[in-house]
């Protein structure tokens, strides 16, 4: 099954910057990403889809990342969905409160490909299994 990423981002081009680092990345079923430009947008989105990875950036319009972070960290079909803090501006200080938020880390924003696809790589590496499951029983 594929991986499902949201990103939320202002910069659209963020997103394509994303998609050509996971084309970096071995993965057996692929990924699919979606989108959003806000906090509110994204909360929107999340009514309707469960992803596998959340990727926020910090500076948004309305909430930002952490204030984002905060308002999903109790929705329930969240909890197995990995959530990074993704930015240019992250220090000590704002990784700890978004781990404190219900966050698996940060990832600083990078201008190399190499380095946003290693970094993904290793997050995909730790991927806790899938928050559904299927069984059968006789």
């Amino acid at each position: 099954m594929k991986t499902h990423i949201l990103l939320i981002d202002t910069d659209k081009d963020e997103l394509t910057f994303l998609l050509d680092a996971l084309k970096l990345v071995p993965h057996d079923d692929g990924f699919k990403c979606s989108y959003a430009n806000s906090g509110e947008r994204a909360i929107e989105i999340l009514q309707h889809l469960v992803p596998d990875l959340i990727f926020v950036d910090f500076k948004l319009p309305g909430m930002n990342g952490l204030q984002f972070l905060s308002e999903i960290s109790n929705h329930p079909l969240l909890q197995n969905t990995k959530k990074y803090l993704y930015s240019m501006f992250i220090n000590e200080m704002m990784s700890t409160a978004a781990t404190e938020l219900g966050a698996s880390g940060s990832v600083k924003k990078t201008f190399k490909i190499t380095g946003l696809s290693d970094e993904l790589e290793r997050i995909m590496r730790v991927s806790p299994e899938p928050a559904y499951a299927f069984s059968s029983i006789r």
